[in-house]
């Protein structure tokens, strides 16, 4: 069944083909470069514990402080608290600050030997920023990236092993725990894996919108009236909310802990059904808030938990990337506001280059309008006063003609800044 735009957009997608394959050939293996960038403490060797003589052991690891993508390091000195702490107590065993070099690739960890702890327990390895973008939680030695600074992202975002050692295996998992303090929430603690796919990563967008949404529960988005005034409705009207190429699903499952009575719904491809899963019962949902997750392939037939139902907020974080795929994902929202013409469709974004501005144009075919417009700036590591500076592009949208809120004249059309 058509939307009110899918017979544009499917005609638009005819009529750009050639313009996105031109772009594939120029962008192909390259994307705009900048210096303000996200840096994430990765494991290249997982945390490993080696038992010596004379009841004492050591913790060994290799790390790099690489971009979501991968695709370069931290071009700065910076110097790296190293924590392992006792699972569970969160006991710390060993503390020392160790120092990355610019032009490095790859860091060694090493600490000890030292006594173990009692009663055969695990560790966990944890590397962050020293006296960086930190706060401490009420617990003791629970460290976790800041995401309430007006700054916005953190530079450098910390990593923690899973538990190793003691009653747990001596190798720790690829996997790397990210957490973030939230306003007057519990630490959101989000997995992800320390290999090469990218749909189990967190991506810089995702941060953002955990920063919009934070905002926006605490009255302090002017910015996003829109998505202001839905997210702090009275707490006894229930949130539906979709998220699409999910991933991780550290951008859903922040919402469910920030907002009462949300319901929230995350979707991606199967390969990332695992990872969701751990996040998903590692979670801490608001009262009444609940989590699930539900495979949705947009080039194949939609499945109706996904299509049925009201649904109020649609999130979407770094799913612009790849020009081929978008008009997949705008047929996929058009299907979702059909049955909830009121919908509000929260995008993040982080330009990679000017292919993406096909997203806009396509949004446009299919009767979407802007709401609603905010930026979150990336941190800098350039020096000088005047360092230049990236912001990831924060947009809420709406179908034109919606019967509530209603659209602003100056923003009907969605086109590209």
């Amino acid at each position: 069944m058509a939307g009110p735009g899918l017979g544009k957009l499917q005609e638009w997608r005819r009529s750009t083909s050639a313009w996105q394959l031109r772009w594939k050939v120029v962008t192909r293996g390259c994307s705009l470069t900048s210096s303000t960038m996200v840096y994430y403490v990765r494991f290249l060797k997982s945390p490993r514990i080696q038992k010596h003589k004379a009841d004492s052991i050591s913790v060994s690891a290799l790390i790099c402080l690489t971009t979501d993508l991968g695709d370069s390091f931290l071009a700065d000195d910076v110097d790296l608290a190293v924590t392992l702490v006792v699972d569970r107590t969160n006991t710390v065993l060993q503390q020392r600050t160790i120092r990355w070099q610019a032009g490095k690739r790859e860091l060694g960890i090493s600490l000890g030997p030292f006594r173990p702890p009692p009663s055969n327990q695990a560790v966990v390895l944890g590397i962050g920023a020293a006296g960086g973008s930190t706060s401490r939680s009420s617990r003791p030695h629970r460290q976790a990236d800041n995401l309430l600074d007006r700054g916005g992202v953190p530079p450098v975002i910390s990593g923690w092993s899973t538990p190793f050692g003691g009653s747990q295996p001596a190798l720790a998992e690829k996997l790397v725990e990210r957490r973030f303090s939230l306003q007057n929430q519990p630490d959101l603690r989000v997995w992800e894996e320390t290999g090469n796919s990218i749909a189990r990563h967190i991506w810089d967008a995702a941060l953002a919108s955990v920063i919009c949404l934070q905002r926006a529960t605490g009255g302090r988005a002017p910015a996003m009236p829109f998505l202001q005034g839905l997210l702090q409705t009275k707490n006894s009207n229930p949130l539906n909310v979709v998220e699409l190429g999910a991933g991780c699903g550290i951008v859903g499952i922040a919402l469910a802990e920030l907002r009462p009575r949300c319901s929230v719904l995350l979707t991606d491809l199967p390969e990332v059904h695992e990872i969701v899963a751990r996040n998903i019962a590692s979670a801490s949902p608001a009262r009444k808030s609940v989590i699930d997750f539900r495979t949705l392939d947009w080039d194949a037939e939609y499945p109706e938990a996904v299509c049925s139902g009201e649904i109020d907020l649609i999130l979407i974080s770094d799913c612009t990337y790849n020009a081929d795929s978008v008009p997949s994902l705008v047929r996929v929202l058009d299907v979702l506001v059909q049955g909830s013409p009121d919908a509000v469709v929260l995008v993040a974004l982080k330009r990679r280059h000017e292919s993406e501005a096909v997203f806009f144009d396509l949004m446009d075919a299919a009767a979407f309008g802007t709401l609603d417009r905010d930026t979150v700036p990336l941190p800098s590591s350039c020096a000088g006063e005047d360092p230049p500076v990236e912001n990831i592009e924060v947009y809420a949208f709406g179908r034109r003609g919606r019967t509530h809120g209603g659209l602003r004249p100056q923003e009907k059309r969605s086109h590209s800044p």
